[in-house]
This record gives structure tokens, C-alpha cells and sequence, in this order.
């Protein structure tokens, strides 16, 4: 899958609340990445409808070859904490004599239902994670999604850079807008 950065604004109403946020969905070298930008933390019920929205048609079936091509036995192990919250962990059976079978993926849901902790993993990995998740969080109804690639802007300064402030100041003094 070729390189890709996205920002996904997504909004879902449920009742009479709307939850907002923007999320970034970055593949890199078979990786995905997905962070929490702005706004609150996305529900586990948008994430394969933001992925889809991010990567566009394709990624599953590119996520599945990946995870097809898998030389070792796995399992998906769904954990639930004290407080409700969800693990999703991805085990390999690397060794079955000495019994090593080392978790190389995992996807966190918070007991609120939401990916607090975002998402990073190989894209292969995603699908058997993916499969255990929607039996608990199908896909969320009522959904907004915009999708863009972002873009980095000119005229950034450096850390530590003067603002400019005291000069627009002396600027203003000096045509008797301020006083002094």
C-alpha cells in the first residue's frame, strides 16, 4: 500500500449528544498509524468507517493478503479490565515446543467505548483485530466524516523567536497610537 497521510473530521450523534473529533491515518512501509489530533477520543464504532473513509476501496483486501502471507499460527485474545475496558491482543505462535507466543499486536477500547490510546501496528495485523472488535462495536449509525490531506504551511519560527511584539509597540509609540 502506497504512503498516506490523512486527517478524517468525524462527528456522530447519538441521541441528543454529538461527539466530535480529528483523527490522522498515516501508512507508511505496510504500517498504519491512527492519533487523535483534536477533539475527543474516536469511538471504537468509527474506526474501520474513518480507516475506510482514510485509505479509501482497497485496504481491506491489501490488509488481508498481508495478514494471509502470516507464517505463524495466531489468536485473538479480547480482555476485559476492571473497569470495562477492552484489549484486543494479537498472539503468534512463534515456538509451539517452548510454548512462546508473544503478543504483536493489541488495540485498547476504554470503557467509554473509545480508542484513547490510538492505533499502531502492522497493516496485516489489522484484520483479525478488526474482526474481533466490530463483533463488539458494529459500525456507529448517524456519522459525519470529511476527509483532506493536510498540508504544512509557510511561515512557521523557530522555537525561542522573538514575537515581534515590542517592535509593532515601538511602531505604535512612535505614531502616537499608544501612549506612553
Amino acid at each position: 500500500m502506497e504512503s498516506t497521510l490523512k486527517h478524517v473530521v468525524w462527528s456522530l450523534q447519538d441521541g441528543e449528544y454529538t461527539s466530535r473529533g480529528r483523527a490522522g491515518i498515516r501508512v507508511q512501509d505496510d504500517r498504519i498509524e491512527l492519533a487523535q489530533l483534536a477533539g475527543e477520543a474516536l469511538p471504537a464504532s468509527l474506526l474501520v468507517p474513518v480507516i475506510s473513509a482514510a485509505l479509501g476501496g482497497g485496504w481491506v483486501a491489501e490488509a488481508e493478503k498481508l495478514h494471509r502471507q502470516r507464517v505463524n499460527p495466531w489468536q485473538v485474545e479480547t480482555r476485559t479490565g476492571m473497569s470495562g475496558a477492552q484489549d484486543y491482543r494479537l498472539r503468534v505462535l512463534e515456538n509451539a515446543e517452548w510454548l512462546n507466543a508473544p503478543i504483536v499486536a493489541s488495540l485498547h477500547v476504554s470503557m467509554y467505548g473509545k480508542l484513547n490510546k490510538g492505533l499502531r501496528l502492522w497493516l496485516g495485523d489489522l484484520p483479525p483485530l478488526l474482526a474481533a472488535v466490530l463483533q463488539d462495536f458494529p459500525p456507529a449509525d448517524d456519522v459525519s466524516l470529511r476527509v483532506y490531506e493536510p498540508v504544512l504551511r509557510d511561515g512557521y519560527r523557530e522555537p525561542g523567536s522573538d514575537s515581534g511584539l515590542q517592535s509593532v509597540i515601538d511602531s505604535l509609540k512612535a505614531m502616537e497610537v499608544i501612549a506612553t
